[in-house]
């Protein structure tokens, strides 16, 4: 056998699936140290709790507050069973999308991106529901917010929200302009994609129709 044939091509993160798991961790990892930090400086039921901090007076705050309802403070006082049931709901619908990601052409980079991301901050307000026992009735603790972008119209939230937020966006991106199936590919890459799967979809069709 010749030295070509004994070469193998290098091993890329950009060409494996394994980038997204890498992301993922980060992406938790972040979310989680924030909220560390957040709830270690402010900390509301201390005696010494500190003032919120404005970045930009008037429009953007960091604060600290505890979200014991399902979304944006809503669904604080539901049942404890309805709490139970969304923390299983989300951990099947994290589940699914893992799933998913791994199961999906590594050429579509932009709805990968979207899945880990929503996947990140899903699985890290996941964490502090059932860390800290959001349907106990006699905890006062929840998912640990900090930002307050109330001036927009929003609640305060956190880093996991913004990765589900900007997943979102690429996922609605990429539905729209950057994936195989997007309604208008504006890409070589997607373009090409999609013309592939086409072809496949008629060879499918034909195989059934002989």
């Amino acid at each position: 056998m010749s030295k070509k044939g004994l070469q193998q091509k290098p091993t890329t993160m950009k060409g494996s699936k394994w980038w997204g798991v890498w992301l993922f961790f980060i992406l938790v990892f972040v979310d989680q140290l924030t909220k560390l930090v957040a709830d270690a400086y402010f900390n509301p039921y201390s005696l010494e709790a500190k003032a919120p901090i404005e970045i930009i007076p008037g429009w953007l705050n960091l604060t600290m507050e505890y979200n014991r309802g399902i979304s944006y403070g809503m669904g604080a006082d539901v049942k404890a069973w309805i709490k139970l049931a969304v923390i299983a709901a989300t951990a099947v619908v994290m589940a699914i999308f893992a799933i998913a990601y791994f199961r999906i052409d590594k050429r579509r980079s932009w709805l990968k991106v979207a899945i880990v991301l929503i996947v990140a901050g899903g699985v890290g307000n996941l964490i502090d529901r059932v860390y800290y026992k959001v349907w106990d009735v006699e905890t006062l603790l929840g998912v640990r917010d900090m930002v307050d972008l109330s001036r927009f119209g929003f609640a305060v939230c956190n880093f996991a929200d913004f990765f589900i937020t900007g997943g979102a966006v690429v996922l609605i991106l990429a539905m729209l302009f950057f994936d195989r199936d997007a309604l208008c590919p504006l890409t070589k890459k997607y373009k090409a994609l999609a013309k592939e799967q086409a072809e496949k979809d008629e060879a499918k069709k034909a195989a059934k129709g002989k």
